[in-house]
């Protein structure tokens, strides 16, 4: 079965003041915290509870909320409807807000009495997996930068500290290849680059619960690169999913994706302010042959070899 892209973009009809007031607190206490990650079909999940419901949240970095709830899995706590929203993929749903959540937990990290979380129904990532119990998006680090591990499966969080700066020595690291520096439009927790890739811009986008990755490109470019090898099917049989090799990124990046999902049209181009005929997210392809670092301090993405 073929898993579709969530990437997440929420489309509220009443005011957030009462929400932004809550977006302002700090998840994380340490200066270094580390967090284990599984991933499941490509996608990165960490275990926790909600009001002692155990299950797994989705960490997905295109949700700029700290939390959001599945709704069949939240008990003991009433809910009321402040909008609608819909993910990349197409489904719809009801916005709710939690006024108060008793419990909250992530790995071995616990809140208690949390005020206005959001959420909705997530049964189509119950696809992915049944026990998913809701997303924990770019909030949760809000004043740290992040690690995304595959190979040791974890996720590490820095503390951004006034006046010094984590990564200065950077390029020492025996692992370095390249630091990538990024830019954002409407949103900060959808970092972007641009770079000329076969004589095409190519609007670069990262994201950690898009499946493998996925890019929406025109006819002629999408049949020049076939014709010249650099893109073929992923499958034997004909799909949307297709590799793509020889994408260079900087001097010190060129990199091969697989599996990747040809989109021919993403409904959160347009609340993202992405207005690029050709673009292209880089997730669980990129993200599983690296070890990554989001500096979002100076809005850099390092990029070390995964060892």
């Amino acid at each position: 079965m073929k898993l579709l892209k969530f990437l997440f973009v929420i489309v509220v009809t009443v005011s957030f003041n009462s929400y932004a007031q809550e977006n302002k607190r700090i998840y994380l206490e340490g200066n270094v915290v580390k967090i284990p990650v599984a991933l499941i079909n490509d996608w990165p999940f960490i275990n926790g509870e909600i009001n002692g419901v155990k299950g797994r949240w989705m960490f997905d970095t295109g949700n700029s909320k700290a939390f959001s709830v599945h709704s069949k899995k939240v008990v003991g706590a009433e809910s009321k409807a402040v909008g609608s929203g819909f993910v990349a993929s197409g489904q719809k749903y009801e916005v709710l807000e939690y006024p108060l959540i008793d419990q909250i937990k992530v790995g071995t990290n616990e809140y208690l009495a949390l005020k206005n979380v959001r959420g909705n129904n997530f049964d189509f990532l119950e696809a992915i997996s049944t026990t998913v119990i809701g997303q924990i998006g770019f909030d949760f680090f809000r004043g740290y930068d992040m690690k995304i591990d595959y190979l040791r499966n974890e996720l590490t969080f820095y503390k951004q500290i006034e006046d010094i700066e984590n990564w200065n020595d950077i390029k020492n690291h025996k692992n370095y290849i390249t630091s990538l520096p990024y830019f954002t439009r409407k949103l900060d927790n959808h970092p972007m680059i641009k770079i000329q890739h076969k004589g095409k811009e190519l609007l670069l986008t990262f994201d950690t619960a898009g499946g493998k990755g996925s890019f929406t490109i025109e006819d002629s470019y999408f049949e020049k690169l076939k014709n010249e090898g650099d893109i073929e099917n992923f499958y034997d049989e004909p799909s949307t999913l297709y590799n793509w090799y020889n994408i260079k990124i900087d001097n010190r990046l060129t990199v091969n994706l697989y599996g990747i999902d040809r989109e021919n049209f993403s409904p959160a181009h347009k609340p993202l302010e992405i207005t690029e005929k050709n673009t292209l997210t880089l997730d669980h392809s990129f993200l599983s042959q690296y070890i990554t670092i989001l500096d979002t301090k100076n809005k850099v993405i390092h990029v070390l070899e995964k060892k």
